[in-house]
């Protein structure tokens, strides 16, 4: 089963796929007949995967193992199994891994009811050491027939963040750095859970699904 897609920025680039078996499948488009290359870097279903937008070589998968992982794509393809440059400890499954626009923080959604925004303390921004800068309650058990959230940073914002909602009316919850509500956005059509939210890459455009297969589209 494949789950979250990520590609790095520019035109072109690479596209990576995660899978339940715990590989990330990778294509470069720009490599004409290129085939995917699979690289095992969980022991158990890899959620989502996000490359670090000005770092494309580091890689940010979230799993159903309670840990999100920091990998540098530069030592895939070995005989041995690669190594994270960090391995970040969850309270239960982490359903997606997001890097900020600048890749030096991170946002997680985990089924322990918590949004967390790691930064990057690391100094060079290698990627090796994060700390937890702040730690957002929000109910995220969506039950087994809804699909689970992922929350997303507002475009080009290092500090407000979306994520579907199981309150009700029915919604989008929008939070400002630390945790603090900001707004909500709602509306008589939505009456069912929206999980998973795409932005625009350049129009202030917001497209939210359910699990019942329809799309509610913000401008």
């Amino acid at each position: 089963m494949l789950h979250g897609l990520s590609r790095t920025a520019g035109e072109g680039g690479v596209i990576a796929c995660c899978r339940s078996d715990g590989a990330v499948a990778q294509l470069d488009l720009r490599v004409a007949g290129a085939s995917a290359s699979v690289t095992h870097l969980h022991d158990k279903k890899i959620f989502s995967v996000d490359y670090a937008p000005t770092q494309p070589y580091l890689l940010a998968t979230a799993s159903l193992d309670r840990t999100v992982a920091i990998w540098d794509i530069r030592a895939f393809g070995g005989a041995k199994k690669p190594k994270a440059l960090a391995t970040l400890d969850h309270g239960l499954s982490v359903t997606s891994a997001r890097f900020s626009p600048s890749g030096s923080r991170l946002l997680t959604t985990c089924n322990d009811d918590l949004l967390r925004v790691f930064e990057c303390s690391d100094g060079k921004k290698a990627g090796t050491k994060w700390d937890v800068l702040c730690a957002i309650k929000h109910n995220n058990k969506t039950g087994r027939y809804l699909t689970s959230f992922q929350a997303e940073w507002l475009r080009g914002s290092e500090e407000t963040v979306l994520c579907g909602s199981m309150a009700q009316p029915r919604g989008i919850d929008v939070f400002a750095y630390g945790g603090a509500p900001e707004a909500r956005l709602e509306d008589e059509h939505v009456t069912s859970v929206v999980s998973l939210l795409a932005q625009h890459p350049t129009r202030p455009v917001l497209v939210a699904s359910n699990s019942g297969g329809k799309c509610f589209v913000w401008r």
